[in-house]
Parts: structure tokens; sequence; C-alpha cells
């Protein structure tokens, strides 16, 4: 959804309600490997992003760090509305990002695609994928994981994507910038919310 002024709640509800509204790739899930052999398979038609960042050390670390990717504190950015998170991130779920750039306001809603959160594991991750209302077309995936060796606990996110009609490819330089600045800013909102600690009802 594009608009020119910001979309009330009744129409960003009306957008996260919707299920008739299939993705808008094919490669439903193919973020679940995204080795060089997907990278083969993908980048002549889509960008291929990965970024990660350390967020410290300890397996108590891990644990809250864990918690706080599953309830979506990764999206705590200033710059980014975030509508429709249910806690924890769960299948079929259906999210939507709000942002306005150059003046113009985009909704863009993706359903969580697989959610990959043994409580066992030293590796908790998800992915979400565009849908056909999206300005893009793409998977995004979040993995927080703790390394033993080392005593490390990392944020990853990775994502394959391209721009999805004339508005976005007439903005693709600036689209790619703010792709950037998105993966970064993630990252510091989970280490601000592992700062703070876990919200409280109320």
């Amino acid at each position: 959804m594009v608009r020119l002024g910001r979309p009330g709640p009744e129409a960003i509800a009306a957008n996260l309600s919707r299920r008739d509204i299939g993705f808008s790739y094919p490669e439903v899930g193919a973020s679940r490997d995204l080795s060089q052999s997907l990278r083969d398979r993908v980048s002549e038609r889509y960008d291929v992003d990965q970024r990660r960042f350390e967020l410290g050390h300890g397996r108590e670390l891990y644990d809250r760090a864990r918690d706080a990717l599953l309830r979506w504190r990764h999206f705590d950015v200033p710059w980014v509305e975030f509508h429709g998170a249910v806690e924890p991130a769960s299948v079929g779920q259906v999210v939507a990002t709000l942002t306005r750039v150059l003046g113009v306001w985009f909704l863009n809603p993706c359903r969580v695609v697989y959610v990959d959160a043994l409580p066992e594991a030293d590796r908790v991750c998800f992915a979400y994928g565009t849908l056909a209302s999206h300005q893009e077309a793409g998977e995004e995936r979040f993995v927080v994981s703790y390394d033993a060796e080392t005593d490390a606990v990392w944020y990853e996110i990775a994502a394959f994507s391209r721009p999805r009609g004339w508005l976005p490819w007439l903005a693709y330089p600036l689209a790619r910038r703010i792709q950037s600045h998105f993966a970064h800013a993630t990252a510091e909102a989970l280490r601000s919310a592992l700062a703070e600690g876990p919200r409280t009802a109320g």
C-alpha cells in the first residue's frame, strides 16, 4: 500500500486481516539456507544481503536474546512503525512495516514463513515473506545464535529481495541504502532490548 497520507488504523487493520493475499515470490522458505548455492540460484533475480552482529557473550545472554527476537524486539526501530506483532512470532502471522520515505507512506505486509525455535538448540530463527501488496518481493530471515566454543552471541539478518512496480525501481538506490540502515537499526534495537531487560505488563 502506497499513500501520500498516513493510512489510518482501520486501513492498517484491514490490510493485516486479509488472508486471500498470497506471497509475491515463488521461492517461499528459501531463506532457510542462505548458502552460496542459494546465492547462485537467486542472485540473478534478487539482491542477497547478509549481515552479522555480535551481541555479547554468555549462554544467559543468548537466552535473553532468543526471547527478545521471538518477541519482535529487533523491530523497536524509531523510524519504523511495526504493526501486527503477536508474541511470540508464529508461522502464518501477518505483520507490516509502515514507513515514510520522501513524503510517501509505505505499508508493507509480510507473512511469517517458518519459525525454528527448539528450546535446547543454540540457534533460533524465523523468516517472513513479502505479500502481494508489498513494494518488494522476497524473504527476510532473523537469527540469534550461540557459539559454545567462543561463548559469543550473534544476531544475523539475511534477505533476498527485489523491487516490485515502477516506484520502487525508481527509488532503487535509496531502497538499497534503507535496507542496509534497517539491518544495523535492528541490531541496535536488539542490543537496547537486552540492556533494558524484559518488558513488564502495564
